[in-house]
């Protein structure tokens, strides 16, 4: 298969700035409604530009070292890239739904496991797979299993010492709105955009690292369920995950090594060689002007692959997930 997604690219650019700036916690138009710019979908994949604000650690004359001999600024950078880049829970979840898929309660982690999670790093990744499986809920309209799930990361926050973001104002209010879906799609985003802040801040920044891989994997998960029923934009984006993947990886590996990043790295090495059988090339941009005077953006990616693929990655990516929700 062979799929041009070049003005798709463009446009998911686009809407990513203007996802960025509604998050920006120095923009007074923060709270305004994210989920509107939700539609971005898996689209994040294809990759972006460094934002303005951020400058690039490579092009700095001097860079500050931290003990371990990493350099923050470079580091930051990267989580910022896989912050925008690897699709939020709420957006993979709102894709599986414009795809036509059925929620399908069995495919989620049982919320009864999370007592069972007691490490920092099993309680960091299965946090990023529960705001995936929270997200999907949510999406879907499953108004009580949206809050029991919200809950079921409440619980986990807790014994990450973050317990606070998610306290009981929080979850009655969520209670409250459990029959608004935007008003759950944006309680959901602002929660996890506040816990990714506060591990910064608190020096945590692996576990946000963890967190992220947790819910990238839960949503390729998700995603490739059922892919003899799905549709082939679905599979365009379970593709490009690659992209998106590579990112991961540059992050997880950025970080001192610790036991559980390196087991983390190499799992995500397996899958990666997997994903070598989706073939990616880029072609430049270029805008040309139609007759009635509109303009078609054409070039970005071409992305290739197949089903039998797809299946690899599916099964892959299954035995990945149930090591961790095991």
């Amino acid at each position: 298969m062979n799929a041009a997604v070049g003005s798709l690219f463009v446009f998911n650019n686009q809407l990513g700035i203007s996802m960025r700036r509604a998050f920006d916690r120095k923009t007074p138009q923060r709270l305004a409604p994210v989920w509107m710019a939700l539609p971005l979908l898996f689209l994040f994949g294809c990759g972006e530009g460094p934002q303005a604000d951020e400058g690039g650690a490579e092009d700095a004359p001097q860079v500050e070292m931290d003990a371990e001999g990493m350099m923050p600024a470079r580091r930051q950078k990267a989580f910022k890239k896989i912050f925008h880049a690897v699709p939020s829970p709420i957006e993979t979840a709102l894709l599986l739904e414009r795809s036509g898929i059925r929620f399908d309660a069995n495919a989620l982690n049982p919320i009864d496991k999370a007592m069972g999670y007691s490490t920092t790093a099993s309680q960091a990744v299965n946090l990023g797979i529960y705001a995936g499986d929270l997200s999907y809920s949510v999406i879907f309209n499953q108004n009580q299993q949206s809050v029991d799930y919200l809950n079921t990361c409440r619980r986990l926050c807790d014994g990450l010492g973050v317990g606070d973001l998610i306290d009981g104002d929080l979850i009655e209010r969520a209670n409250s709105n459990r029959d608004v879906r935007d008003s759950l799609v944006q309680i959901v985003t602002e929660t996890f955009y506040d816990l990714n802040a506060r591990f910064r801040e608190n020096g945590m920044e692996e576990v946000s690292g963890l967190m992220a891989a947790g819910g990238w994997i839960e949503g390729v998960y998700l995603g490739t369920r059922n892919l003899a029923s799905s549709t082939e934009d679905l599979k365009l984006r379970i593709a490009e995950q690659k992209m998106t993947l590579d990112n991961l990886i540059g992050l997880i590996d950025s970080y001192p090594p610790t036991g559980a990043l390196t087991r983390m790295k190499r799992l995500l090495s397996r899958l990666e060689s997997v994903y070598a059988n989706v073939k990616i090339t880029y072609n430049e941009a270029a805008a040309t002007a139609a007759e009635d005077g509109t303009v078609v953006i054409s070039g970005g990616p071409d992305v290739q692959f197949d089903d039998a693929a797809l299946e690899e990655i599916a099964n892959a990516v299954a035995k990945i997930r149930n090591l961790y929700t095991q």
